[in-house]
């Protein structure tokens, strides 16, 4: 069998696994709102769109139309900076902030059930070869 040919059956057998609808369940994470949750949560500092958007990977617009939605669910207050009114401030809400706490601790268990069921050798060893294709992809 040719590289090419692994390398098809390769994306065969990925496609069956279908990574994407791992973490479908993960409450409302492809939409990006869990992300942004755990990312202002984790902040000691301010948050604006713009790092918002730096840290997804995606669009000032994407994160607008994010940020309109979670502002709509409760989740967050958006406020101009005082220093820079073209610059948006993000703030988690009390329920923003319930969410977050809710998400991390879904994380946690989630991690647990995968240190349970396919162990610690496994896991790490998903990690390093993780690592191996991200570096390998970035070249």
């Amino acid at each position: 069998m040719d590289t090419t040919e692994k390398a098809q059956e390769f994306l065969r057998q990925l496609s069956l696994y279908r990574a994407n609808s791992l973490f479908e369940k993960m409450d409302e994470s492809k939409r990006g709102i869990g992300f942004a949750l755990l990312l202002l949560d984790s902040s000691e500092e301010q948050v604006f769109a713009g790092d918002l958007a730096d840290a997804m990977g995606v669009s000032t617009a994407r994160v607008a139309a994010l940020l309109k939605t979670m502002e709509n669910g409760g989740f967050i207050t958006r406020s101009s900076s005082s220093k820079d009114a073209r610059r948006t401030i993000v703030e988690l809400t009390p329920e923003g902030q319930a969410k977050a706490d809710a998400i991390k601790a879904l994380l946690l268990h989630k991690t647990e059930m995968l240190f349970e069921t396919v162990g610690e050798d496994d896991l790490r060893e998903f990690l390093r070869i993780s690592k191996r294709i991200k570096e390998a992809l970035d070249l």
